[in-house]
């Protein structure tokens, strides 16, 4: 999945505001979240590498797997 898919996906399907996303991490705002790692994805040289993409990609996953 590409950052601009995950950037569509969220646009279209956005999360709750607030989740308690793994024990130890909470979001307060998601939409902020979301949009500070495509930020730091797009400012990356190779996306594949950075690990705000790989938390994206996590936290969509887990939105489709139910456990957001």
């Amino acid at each position: 999945m590409t950052p601009e898919e995950l950037q569509e996906y969220f646009e279209q399907n956005p999360p709750p505001k607030e989740v308690q996303w793994k024990e130890w991490a909470k979001i307060t705002d998601t939409k902020k979240f979301i949009a500070n790692s495509l930020i730091c994805i797009r400012q990356s040289n190779n996306y594949n590498k950075c690990p705000d993409y790989w938390h994206l990609v996590e936290f969509y996953q887990d939105i489709q797997n139910g456990k957001i």
